[in-house]
């Protein structure tokens, strides 16, 4: 046993707690002893001062604990695990360390830099292609978790192969059908509605640290996303007189997503015709006329919740219009709600399911769509751009 009580009580604010840890010091550091004084569990009670000792790790620089000596620049002491002799020393100490979030923000930053610096900045193109553009329409593409980086194989999966060039392919046919249906409208506004990107880093995890099947390294993910993105903007260019893109966090690409709407804002910083909006929260609205439109991934609230954050959140602008929209992702298949005052649509997603998803019987619709609104209130029309799906025959006919 060591006796390392009396030093962890600086440690805890709990005044039961510092009771039950002078026990420990008055039974020489036997915490058997001290529970069974305490009539308390004594499996609860080395629990508690495990918890402790894990936190007094990180926080403080101890004899015993010596563990931000052992962290490496650029990292943080995330917890320690110990190896004790019978008679409480420590034999063998093991540090767990996390990136730094300052580290982590400055490779962000580079990274981004990088890609930027690839890209170059965009030459400012005029609108002559079309003379008349309707001022009073809002075309609107619904960019729903397309993906790019992740790997499906088809014959496991049971629907069709993916992976960034198949990704890539599918979004620029989409867009190219969906402009050839669009109307000259004044304003385009392409909505990333999160998880463009598959991975939140190069570990190939979510943002929540969940593993996922890529296809390849995630800096040639973000510059294919990039272009995509680029091109996409380009071909709305050559149909609206101005585009505003707005790209919000997905629960697959928190960060990543981050990069790519600098790398967007890097790369049209000389072009008036495109403005990329700084929405780094996971909630964003749009008001043009009599909408307002709610833009958010779909992962952190409930339909129901969203129609009451909109209200409480846009109370003004709320009382301003007469439509409301709630546009989410994340589920890859089209819902349509209507709430108190709000309607609620999840947008489709192009990709098929990966190996996991298919396993548990989900599948996205593989589509893409757009909405023209009036400013007036209304929608003007609609497109949706669908992928051919294949058709899978049984694996054997007897």
């Amino acid at each position: 046993m060591h006796n390392d009580h009396e030093w962890l009580k600086q440690f805890t604010h709990d005044p039961k707690f510092i009771r039950q840890l002078d026990e420990c010091v008055a039974f020489g550091g036997n915490v058997l002893l001290a529970a069974k004084n305490l009539k308390i569990d004594n499996s609860f009670l080395n629990k508690k001062i495990k918890h402790l000792r894990d936190i007094a790790s990180v926080k403080t620089i101890h004899h015993q604990f010596a563990a931000s000596e052992a962290a490496d620049n650029g990292y943080s002491v995330k917890g320690t695990s110990k190896l004790y002799d019978n008679e409480g020393k420590v034999k063998v100490q093991w540090v767990k360390t996390d990136r730094d979030k300052e580290v982590q923000a400055q490779a962000l930053k580079d990274f981004v830099e990088g890609l930027c610096a690839d890209l170059k900045i965009a030459t400012p193109v005029p609108a002559t292609k079309h003379k008349h553009h309707t001022p009073d329409l809002l075309s609107a593409v619904f960019v729903g978790d397309a993906h790019i980086g992740m790997y499906s194989y088809g014959i496991e999966t049971k629907h069709s192969d993916f992976d960034s060039d198949i990704a890539t392919k599918q979004l620029r046919e989409a867009i190219d059908y969906l402009i050839e249906k669009a109307e000259p409208s004044e304003t385009g506004l392409l909505v990333n509605l999160g998880d463009f990107i598959h991975t939140n880093a190069s570990n190939n995890m979510t943002a929540g640290g969940t593993p996922q099947d890529v296809d390849t390294r995630l800096s040639k993910v973000m510059h294919i996303a990039a272009v995509t993105l680029r091109y996409m903007t380009d071909r709305m260019l050559s149909k609206f007189a101005k585009v505003v893109m707005v790209v919000a966090k997905g629960n697959h690409d928190t960060d990543t997503s981050i990069a790519i709407q600098m790398a967007m804002k890097f790369y049209y910083d000389k072009e008036p015709r495109v403005t990329v909006l700084e929405t780094n929260g996971f909630y964003h609205y749009i008001e043009y006329g009599q909408w307002l439109l709610g833009i958010h991934h779909g992962d952190k609230q409930k339909p129901e919740q969203l129609a009451g954050s909109m209200a409480r959140d846009m109370s003004e602008a709320w009382g301003r219009t007469s439509h409301r929209l709630w546009c989410v992702g994340h589920y890859h298949k089209e819902q349509v709600k209507t709430l108190a005052g709000v309607k609620y649509k999840v947008f489709a997603a192009l990709p098929p399911p990966d190996a996991w998803h298919a396993s548990k019987g989900y599948n996205g619709d593989g589509e893409m769509e757009m909405i023209t609104f009036r400013k007036s209130g209304g929608i003007y029309s609609s497109h949706t751009f669908c992928i051919d799906q294949p058709k899978h025959q049984p694996d054997i006919t007897i």
